[in-house]
Formats: structure tokens, sequence, C-alpha cells
């Protein structure tokens, strides 16, 4: 089974269903298979001269992405959808690490629903052979280097999706809405998901708040997923709350209590969950907020069926849903402890903590205590080299209203004890994000060492 094979399933019960919506063009679920049968008879004459295994896809529209997905399914070829705006040698390491056989490029010459323009580039590389089982490859984030292709079943998703669905509370009814690439993981399975379910996704190619708003009221969307960065800079822009909306999930790490007061009050209707998962292993743990205040490291039990331990404080996960080669218990090199309760306190990637002179902080509870600053409406925390203590912290944050940095710098030298206290406290217009929608941390670091 892949997942053309279940878009055509659902043809045959609901063709004129609306499977995709993305600004103004609207893809019917027998549209989009008319879509992605054309894209595969056009590549078929490719594929009798050496389009195989595994491809790169890149595609401007996240229509020409899930079209291309699908097409290479349907071809038994396995698709890895690229992050946007990677350099041209960014690319060509990431076919010669990882052995592809080459790049298809996508682009939607039109708004016309089928015209979509493709580019075959061969990479000449002969690709290692993979398990007849493994039918996509999603990508790593590639922050400590090369993106790394990591290959997935059918099952390794979808067998999990009767589970995540029903805590999500994705159905055939469902109108979801997500944005960003699908060579982010999150995106892709959230997708992924709702075709399962027979529903419906909702997007948009503008990075517009009051659009997405617009968008979500006119389709009337029951369900959201989006990143934290994302969700903060919504509730900060959209000031209607969106009454339609019941469920919204999201990674948990980056959303203080004040935060998800004001996603309480954007979405008054939506249970919100929020959940800790990774590219190699999926949904971990969740726990859905309340009126109750909560530890901002706390990201609850593990969904049902998952195994979940804590060993000299790294986490250790045990669970059938996890990309290929790969042997439970695992590890991602997170960092933890499970209170009395059996809940995941979360306290970020061990390479992410910083000792200095002897004493360890915590960046990820460093970011929270500044989230909670007045006048600061988000802060990141990293690492930066001090010749005399090993490493000291960085923080790059982002004001919020007219506060002046004075005033900012004296709250937090009120909250943070002398040791936490930032040597660089740099204050930016907003915060670079990636297309997935996640904090640039290598934009970051650029500007720690200027």
């Amino acid at each position: 089974m892949n997942y053309y094979e279940l878009l055509q399933l659902w043809c045959g019960r609901q063709a004129e269903k609306v499977l995709l919506v993305e600004d103004q063009r609207e893809y019917s679920y027998g549209k989009m298979l008319e879509q992605v049968d054309a894209l595969r008879a056009g590549l078929a004459d490719e594929a009798a001269h050496g389009l195989r295994g595994s491809i790169l896809v890149l595609a401007d529209t996240l229509n020409g992405q899930l079209a291309a997905f699908l097409a290479l399914q349907a071809l038994q070829l396995r698709p890895v959808l690229l992050h946007h705006g990677l350099a041209e040698g960014e690319i060509k390491a990431i076919l010669c690490e990882n052995r592809l056989n080459g790049q298809l490029v996508i682009r939607q010459r039109s708004p016309a629903q089928s015209d979509l323009d493709w580019t075959w580039l061969e990479s000449g590389l002969e690709e290692q052979g993979r398990a007849q089982e493994d039918i996509l490859g999603v990508l790593s984030s590639g922050s400590t280097g090369v993106p790394k292709v990591m290959y997935r079943t059918y099952e390794s998703w979808a067998g999990f999706f009767p589970v995540q669905n029903e805590i999500f509370q994705i159905t055939g009814g469902t109108r979801l809405f997500l944005h960003g690439s699908l060579s982010f993981t999150g995106n892709l399975n959230a997708l992924l998901g709702v075709l399962y379910a027979g529903g419906s996704i909702i997007t948009s190619s503008r990075w517009h708040c009051r659009w997405w708003a617009q968008l979500m009221a006119d389709w009337q969307v029951d369900a959201i997923y989006l990143v934290p960065t994302k969700l903060q800079l919504l509730a900060a822009k959209v000031k209607q709350p969106l009454m339609q909306v019941r469920s919204l999930f999201t990674g948990s790490q980056l959303l203080s209590d004040r935060n998800i007061g004001d996603l309480q009050r954007l979405l008054p209707q939506a249970k919100i969950i929020l959940y800790y998962g990774a590219s190699e292993l999926n949904y971990i743990t969740y726990t859905v907020c309340g009126e109750k205040r909560r530890d901002s490291c706390n990201l609850g039990r593990p969904f049902p069926g998952i195994g979940l331990r804590v060993d000299d404080g790294i986490i250790y996960v045990d669970t059938p849903y996890h990309v290929s080669g790969l042997k439970p218990p695992y590890t991602v090199r997170d960092t933890g402890w499970l209170n009395e309760a059996g809940e995941l306190m979360f306290e970020g990637r061990r390479e992410n903590w910083i000792n200095k002179g002897g004493v360890k902080l915590n960046t990820l509870r460093l970011e929270n205590k500044l989230r909670a600053v007045p006048g600061i409406r988000a802060a990141v925390v990293m690492p930066m080299a001090d010749a005399l203590r090993g490493s000291t912290v960085a923080a790059f944050v982002v004001k919020e209203g007219d506060v002046s940095a004075a005033k900012v710098r004296q709250a937090v030298r009120q909250v943070l004890q002398p040791v936490e206290i930032p040597r660089r406290l740099l204050f930016l217009p907003r915060l670079p994000l990636n297309d997935r929608g996640k904090v640039d941390r290598s934009v970051l670091a650029k500007l720690v060492d200027e």
C-alpha cells in the first residue's frame, strides 16, 4: 500500500469532495488524481530510461509537492521532498551524501488546476539498495551538517493514524489548516493523516496571518496544525476569535503559559494539544491544555502504544512507528525526566545546554523565563564561546510594542539569576525562520560571531 493507492481508494468514494485548497485554487479528490495521473504519465517515459529509486523533489507550491509525491509513488519510486531556500551547492551535497538518483523540479505554470511543469535532473549516482517496503524519504533538519534522508514504510505512519487522528480529532469531516513546506515532516504527516481519514486541507502560499484567518473563516476550518512560532504570530495579529475551530495540535517546546492563554482567547472552543515528537520516531507524548497553569517543560504522557524511559537524563523511546533502520529503544539525544505522574519534563537537546564555567544552563528553560518577561514577545537562547568559561549565554529577543530596550534589560536582570544573564542580549525586529517555520539558528549563530 502507498499514498497514491489511498488517493485512488478515496476517489472511488468521494471524487467531488475537496481535498486541498491553496489560496484561490481548489482541488477535489478527483481533480487531484487527474493531476497526479497526468504527471505520472509524463514521468513514465523517464522511468523507462533510468528514473528509479529515491528522487529529490523541489516544488514551488504545496500542490506541486503533493502531486509529485503521489505521482512518484504511483511509479513505485521514493519521493524525498526538498526544503526551500537551499543553494545549488547544498542541494548537490544532499544528492551526493545520500546517493540519490536525481532531482525533480516542479513548477505551477498558471492558476489552472492541473498545469504543472517539470524538469528531471539526473545525478549520475548509483543509489544503495533499499528495502521494498520503503515508500518515501524525509530529510533531517541538517542543523549540524548535510541533511540526511531517512526512509519510511507506509505502515510507519499510516499504522499510527487511527491513534493520532482520534487524539487530534481528525475525521472525514475535518478541514485542517496548515502552512509551510511538506518537507517539514510535521506538515507531511498531518496532511497524510487527513488524507487517511478522507478530510480536507486548507493552506496558503502567503505568509500573512490575517489572510490565514480569512481562509479559515471562509472554509470553516475546524482544526489547525501550526508550529509554535506561527501560532504566536497568529495570536498576535488576529483579534477576532475563530469560534469554529475545535482542535489545535502543535509541538510545545516553544509555548509559554502566556502563549497558551493567547491561543485560548483566539480559539475559545478548541482542544489545545501540545505534543513531543521527532522525525525519526513520530509522536511520543502529548498533553491537553486546561484551565490550570502548567510547567512549560511538561510534555505529558506517552501516546497509546509508545514506550518511554529516561536513563541518565537521556530520553529513550520504544515505538514501532520509526524510520527504517532504527532499533528501539532509540534516542535522539533529547534530555528530560519523568515526574510522579509519569509525565515527561522536557529539557532539550544535550548539545544545547550551556556549560558556563562548570555551571550547566538549560537553554530551553532560559527561553521560557525570557518569554515570561513583560515586554518580550519571543526569545531564543544559544551558547556562545567564552575564553574564560568555555561557553556563555547569548540571547535574541523580539520586543513587544514600544517598550524600551533599557526597560527590557532591567526586567531580564530581575528575572534571571546572575549566572544566567546573557553575555550578549540582541534585539531583533523578528526571529529568522526557515521554510518549515522553525527558528533558523544558523542565521543567529552568525549574528553572535559578528
